[in-house]
């Protein structure tokens, strides 16, 4: 029987030694072991103290004090700083493969491409929505009824469209148009007077033959 097991015994009372108990009183690690396992018997009994006195903080300072202590010096002395030599642009452009420099042209040339592409593509797309665009591309059509009946379509030239008239040549058309209207009214206007005084003599020439 261990020195424990005779403890446990002994605390349980299934071991009566006055020999394991003078043991206990000389032995420092002997009455730590009985006070583990008096707590162990309280605890399971539900008979624990309140406050609990573990020692934790005392046990962790002695092993720590056993350690043995690590030398900062030595520890820098077998370190060896590493430095990685980095390479110039120069080295290391001279060191790309061939292969590797061509493919790089290559997409290059072919993003250019790409991008002028696409650029021609949208330009004539907006020119082609453009209402100025439309116009010009489709002269417009006029509807003509001449005297034999159906309705022909005439488009218009482009030497038609450059030959609009500009804004000067409208109002002097217009000044024309109002002149001639004013002259037509003043015409009315007379020829109803002369109508008019024609009526009134009439009458008095008949009264004067009777």
């Amino acid at each position: 029987m261990t020195d424990r097991e005779k403890i446990s015994a002994l605390l349980d009372g299934e071991l009566v030694d006055t020999s394991v108990i003078h043991e206990i009183e000389r032995d420092d690690n002997a009455q730590q072991a009985w006070g583990r396992f008096s707590t162990i018997r309280d605890v399971m009994r539900g008979e624990a103290p309140s406050s609990l006195q573990w020692h934790i903080a005392d046990s962790v300072a002695s092993a720590l004090e056993a350690e043995p202590a690590y030398q900062g010096d030595h520890l820098d002395n077998n370190v060896h700083p590493m430095h990685e030599s980095q390479p110039r642009p120069e080295k290391a452009r001279r060191h790309l493969p061939g292969w590797l420099q061509q493919l790089t042209q290559v997409s290059v040339a072919a993003c250019v491409s790409l991008a002028v592409i696409v650029g021609v593509q949208h330009y004539n797309q907006s020119d082609a929505s453009s209402p100025v665009a439309s116009t010009q591309t489709q002269p417009p059509v006029l509807e003509t009824i001449p005297f034999a009946g159906a309705a022909e379509p005439v488009s218009l030239s482009r030497d038609d469209l450059r030959a609009t008239p500009s804004e000067a040549e409208l109002m002097e058309q217009r000044r024309r148009v109002n002149a001639m209207l004013k002259d037509y009214e003043l015409q009315l206007r007379l020829n109803k007077d002369r109508l008019s005084n024609h009526q009134t003599m009439a009458p008095s020439t008949s009264s004067n033959n009777q």
